[in-house]
């Protein structure tokens, strides 16, 4: 027999309590969860005051004391001036400026290091936001919305004046976007040296007329670079307590992307393999490019797509188990297998988590750009992931155990292609030490 309104009338105070809150008519105060006494955003200047094609090399050194660091709040930003007008950044952003990321720590251990970064930013942006972010958040970044593109503009202008932007220091910076959302503890960032060399004129930027009079920049500055971190200090009893974990090692989780060039030539047929030792290799992405790419074009774009068949393994493991093959050459027709494909391999087919590649963007635009209405964002990817609940089960692989790589093409473009492969990373911070595994 169900029990009725009536017979609750003895319950003990605390079955009340917990009656009460269920049925949202508790009003108590909240408990008081914080382990905090202090925060603020604290400002890091670069080494010089002005930046330029000619002074490559833009550094920090990160002093933010005992403080806990939360990256996802934090950011970077600086003006950008090209020294000719008519310029944009084409299909990618301000962090076509960024050429290589090398981040230290005060004791010279290498937490991260990217190589043609510039990419890499592009490709994971594009896939890994939706449309929307390019008109909001990606807007302040440098990006402009596809659109947007008509005739004679490609791309939003930066002006000869100057422009701001404001990047976020997880999309420049692997080692700040730690697994389960965690702050940067003071042992990896107190002292920390951030080395952002910067990318030639040419290779940043591109004309935002792309029909007539293409040239290519020959020089642009960067004023006022300050870094913004958002901090917080602990209370004295929790900052004890994190000391005395200090002392086994905090483990701080990460993803790093290591960057391999492949020089295909005119092959229809490529095979090659990534010798990289690591411990669990998560991803791998391929971005066909022209090996040399148009006086004025956009260098951050991939080819239009014209992959038509791909696989690659490690060991005895296939992905997928039989080659991805489209008969013929890649069109709107035949290319979405290919495009879910590639959606899958970066964990984009929730409907809560959408991308914004659409497959028109995905198969891409004519290099010699007479198709002005859609940004290249094409690529190849796979998924290492063994399990289900976590994307964190990779693979070993290493120099006698490497993944290799199989694809065939449509075309004979002498191409060559930007691997990345991402994986999983470890570091534990000590308080005077720290050790980097992969």
């Amino acid at each position: 027999m169900s029990a009725t309104p009536d017979m609750n009338a003895n319950v003990s105070n605390g079955l009340a309590e917990s009656l009460l809150e269920v049925n949202q008519i508790s009003y108590r105060l909240p408990p008081q969860i914080s382990v905090t006494s202090k925060c603020t955003h604290v400002i890091n200047y670069s080494q010089q005051s002005t930046y330029s094609n000619t002074s490559r090399t833009m550094i920090f050194d990160v002093q933010t004391g005992s403080q806990f660091v939360d990256p996802a709040c934090s950011y970077l930003r600086m003006i950008v001036k090209p020294g000719t007008t008519g310029f944009c950044f084409g299909s990618g952003s301000a962090c076509n400026l960024f050429q290589r990321v090398v981040v230290r720590t005060a004791n010279g251990k290498e937490l991260s290091r990217v190589e043609d970064a510039n990419l890499l930013i592009k490709m994971m942006d594009v896939f890994n936001n939706s449309k929307d972010w390019r008109n909001t958040a990606g807007k302040a970044q440098g990006y402009s919305d596809p659109a947007d593109i008509k005739a004679t503009v490609y791309a939003d202008l930066v002006p000869t004046t100057g422009k701001l932007f404001v990047i976020p220091v997880q999309t420049f910076m692997p080692c700040m976007s730690p697994h389960g959302a965690k702050l940067v503890p003071p042992n990896l960032m107190s002292g920390l040296r951030i080395e952002i060399t910067l990318a030639e004129p040419a290779r940043a930027f591109c004309k935002v007329n792309q029909a007539t009079g293409l040239t290519d920049l020959t020089a642009y500055t960067i004023e006022q670079c300050e870094l913004h971190l958002k901090t917080y200090e602990l209370a004295d009893a929790f900052a004890r307590k994190i000391a005395e974990m200090s002392q086994n090692g905090l483990n701080y989780l990460y993803k790093e992307h290591f960057h391999n060039i492949v020089s295909a030539g005119t092959n229809t047929n490529i095979n090659f393999d990534i010798k990289k030792a690591c411990s669990k290799a998560l991803t791998a992405r391929v971005m066909p490019r022209l090996s040399t790419v148009g006086t004025g074009r956009d260098q951050v774009a991939s080819l239009p797509y014209k992959v038509n068949k791909l696989q690659s393994h490690i060991g005895e493991s296939y992905w997928p188990n039989q080659p991805l093959q489209i008969d013929g050459a890649p069109s709107a027709d035949n290319v979405n297998e290919h495009y879910y494909y590639s959606l899958y391999a970066q964990n984009k087919l929730e409907n809560w988590n959408p991308t914004g590649v659409s497959p028109k963007e995905f198969l891409g635009r004519a290099v010699d750009g007479t198709a002005n209405d859609v940004y290249s964002s094409g690529i190849v990817a796979w998924s290492f992931a063994k399990s289900n609940v976590s994307d964190l089960a990779g693979y070993t692989t290493s120099n006698s155990r490497a993944l290799l790589v199989d694809l065939q093409r449509d075309g004979t473009d002498n191409i060559r292609l930007d691997v990345y492969l991402t994986f999983l990373r470890l570091c534990k911070a000590y308080m005077s030490n720290t050790v980097v595994l992969d």
